[in-house]
């Protein structure tokens, strides 16, 4: 199984292109599936009112649901967010955390192909889920870009549906 991610703030659209892309494999033919985003469902506080119980579970949990969808054997799994961009909400509110930086760095590992999804201008909407503060959005994706640094992590930027293809079927 090959994972496949989507990484960047909230509100860039991320769950968009993911499905984009699962969408696109399936019609290619591949068995893909998709992993949405984990914080919808968690049951603490999120966006500026999180809690380290929160990011936590949100960690936690996307690992699981990776590793759970093995199962299924697909060919690709498209993730709706990535543990390093999780793990920025964390950073962002209390710091790093030396056995979270390892546990981040060694799973970030995993994942196949990582696309940054950048933020647009005023492409914020509301979900009634996540924050629409424009701060707080460009907070976590700077957060974002440092962690990418500090783990030294390797991706694309997201274009467009079709030359993010390229680069999938290309690793």
């Amino acid at each position: 199984m090959k994972k496949i991610a989507l990484i960047g703030t909230h509100g860039v659209r991320k769950t968009t292109h993911a499905y984009g892309i699962a969408h696109r494999l399936k019609e290619l033919g591949y068995n893909s599936e998709f992993l949405g985003e984990i914080a919808r469902q968690c049951p603490f506080p999120i966006n500026e009112e999180t809690t380290k119980d929160a990011q936590l579970w949100i960690l936690h949990t996307q690992i699981a649901k990776e590793l759970e969808a093995k199962k299924h054997k697909p060919d690709y799994l498209v993730c709706d967010r990535a543990s390093v961009d999780n793990y920025a909400y964390y950073v962002a509110k209390f710091g790093n955390n030396k056995t979270l930086d390892e546990l981040v760095r060694e799973h970030v590992k995993t994942y196949s192909v990582l696309f940054r999804v950048p933020i647009k201008e005023n492409c914020i909407e509301s979900d009634f889920v996540r924050s629409i503060n424009p701060e707080f959005q460009k907070k976590i994706d700077n957060t974002i870009k440092d962690l990418i640094t500090y783990f030294g992590i390797t991706l694309y930027d997201f274009i467009n549906l079709e030359s993010s293809l390229e680069i999938i079927k290309n690793s």
